[in-house]
């Protein structure tokens, strides 16, 4: 997968201390629940990106590691992310491929990516660690993007992690961009999975739409189980004989759990 790729390519630091910083972070996600990824994603990911994290977090001016919250509020976003990413993988961004209504930009016809303005920093007053957590996501998007940047850019109107072949980001989307659903893809949802889609809808609604005052506000509670819901299988009655509903662009939905790509729709997979 992109992903790992990229967490592979990271590099890291390996003396005790900072191993001894992974660690806890690893210990500590791996015993939350993650309803799309096994274990064994969850602490591959938190090891490289925490090893990664704690590089980044020092500097010439400043040589200490990133501190605890700042790290660990970064690595729950990107497993956050990640799910959600999954989930638009399953249910949407062939829409936005197929049947997005203001090609070749769409919704991604401006900078997005950015997490903070200067009127929303003057307008919202931030706490500190959200306005750390908004650096650090340029940050990482920036790392992210050249990663995966294999196709020309859209031009100067566009997203600047927009390419011909799709966006660069995966992990590291500013909390309105991977909250956004336009009418196109919200009436598909609703076409596709009737009620179930509502929960979700609503809630990607939310998160998009929310001012980001504290570290908390970059995700939406409850919002991975309500994607799961939606896919259920009591939830998709209408779609598993086959006869199910279009999706918007010519495809029928398929019912049940299957082709979550780590095992999940039930919490943390074994492994």
């Amino acid at each position: 997968m992109p992903i790992d790729g990229w967490l592979e390519a990271l590099p890291g630091q390996d003396a005790g201390a900072m191993n001894r910083h992974v660690a806890d972070d690893v210990a500590l996600f791996a015993g939350r629940d993650h309803p799309l990824l096994s274990t064994r994603t969850v602490r591959h990911q938190v090891a490289r990106l925490s090893a990664h994290l704690l590089v980044l977090g020092a500097t010439t001016e400043a040589p200490h590691p990133m501190d605890d919250g700042l790290r660990r509020a970064l690595l729950g976003y990107s497993l956050y992310t990640r799910q959600l990413d999954m989930v638009q993988d399953r249910a949407t961004k062939h829409i936005c491929r197929d049947g997005c209504e203001r090609p070749p930009l769409g919704c991604c016809n401006r900078s997005h990516n950015v997490v903070f303005s200067l009127s929303d920093i003057m307008m919202q007053h931030p706490t500190g660690l959200a306005l750390r957590m908004g650096d650090a996501l340029a940050r990482l998007q920036a790392e992210e993007g050249a990663h995966h940047a294999h196709g020309a850019p859209m031009g100067e109107r566009g997203c600047p992690y927009l390419t011909a072949t799709g966006c660069t980001l995966y992990l590291f989307k500013s909390p309105l961009c991977v909250h956004y659903l336009c009418p196109t893809v919200a009436d598909a949802l609703d076409a596709a999975h009737g009620p179930e889609a509502a929960p979700f809808v609503a809630g990607m609604r939310r998160a998009a739409n929310r001012q980001l005052e504290r570290s908390s506000d970059f995700m939406e509670p409850g919002l991975i189980e309500a994607a799961v819901r939606m896919f259920a299988p009591e939830g998709r009655s209408r779609a598993e004989s086959g006869d199910g509903p279009d999706d918007g662009v010519g495809n029928r939905v398929r019912g049940g759990m299957e082709g979550w790509p780590d095992g999940g729709g039930c919490g943390n997979a074994r492994g």
